[in-house]
């Protein structure tokens, strides 16, 4: 073996290691209170994800007012109707299966994917030192194309995914803030509103995925009981009572690639010394 071919080989492996120790992505979210609560308290946090943990820090601006919502409004049962409890059936069902297909945390299958795809590089290009066949060549490209698609497509929506911007869980445990809100461990589900509304929409750019957020709605919980069933049946409109009621949230989030991308990409020009040096691309040895 020839000399270059064995420094590459060393290069990427270690480019290997360092990929699969290496900060997989950051993820930046900010959400705010636009109305309904003094002092528009702002909810910041801070995500990193690697290959074996999510550490994050959470940071709340103005969040007295903030605090002060939670404890004053009252946690109520939603209104269960005929109709109602048939589409959460169905809903429950199909959101069950989604659940199971991920087997818990859609990152950790994920992860367990993206070591399998290491596992498979490492050996491909070991067997392609020993008999670089064609068929070992092509095998080692695809593993690192592979790769590239599990880094760039896979672990981020496993992370959108597991974050609650798809809505995998539950419809009746659906945050009113788009899941900004759940490491706080006060999350408002909107089955407690009335005239609920939101939108949302999802961009992908060389930055990562860019995810934002907006919702409206009555909360039920800051309303006396005997006046919920009118804010229910109509909206009230400023001035009129209950109006004080009226939430509104928008938050924005990022999810961008840390180093292990860099480092991904730097065992291609490797991958091909190796495989292709002095020698015709994909000839049978």
């Amino acid at each position: 073996m020839r000399l270059s071919k064995q420094i590459a080989l060393i290069l990427s492996g270690f480019f290997i290691l360092m990929s699969w120790s290496s900060v997989w992505f950051e993820i930046s979210a900010v959400g705010v209170y636009s109305e309904g609560i003094d002092r528009e308290p702002t909810i910041t946090t801070d995500y990193i994800i690697d290959n074996s943990q999510e550490s994050f820090e959470l940071s709340i601006e103005n969040s007295t007012p903030l605090l002060l919502y939670w404890i004053n409004r009252e946690n109520i049962s939603p209104n269960e109707t005929e109709s109602s409890n048939q589409s959460s059936d169905a809903d429950t069902e199909e959101s069950t299966s989604e659940r199971e297909s991920c087997q818990g945390s859609c990152l950790e299958l994920a992860r367990n994917i993206f070591k399998l795809t290491i596992l498979l590089m490492v050996i491909s290009l070991s067997f392609s030192i020993i008999k670089p066949i064609r068929w070992i060549k092509i095998s080692a490209v695809s593993t690192w194309i592979f790769g590239v698609l599990v880094i760039l497509i896979a672990v981020p929506l496993a992370i959108a995914i597991d974050f609650g911007i798809f809505d995998i869980d539950d419809d009746n445990n659906k945050s009113t803030t788009g899941g900004f809100d759940t490491n706080t461990g006060e999350t408002v589900g909107y089955d407690q509103f009335a005239h609920f509304d939101e939108d949302n929409s999802l961009d992908f750019s060389l930055g990562g995925i860019d995810f934002s957020y907006e919702s409206i709605g009555f909360d039920l919980g800051l309303v006396n009981e005997e006046d919920r069933k009118n804010i229910t049946e109509k909206a009230p409109i400023e001035g009129e009572k209950g109006y004080d009621s009226l939430i509104a949230f928008s938050g924005k989030l990022n999810i961008g690639p840390g180093p292990l991308i860099d480092w991904w990409l730097l065992i291609l020009p490797l991958l091909f010394v190796i495989l292709f040096g002095n020698s015709e691309l994909f000839e049978e040895e």
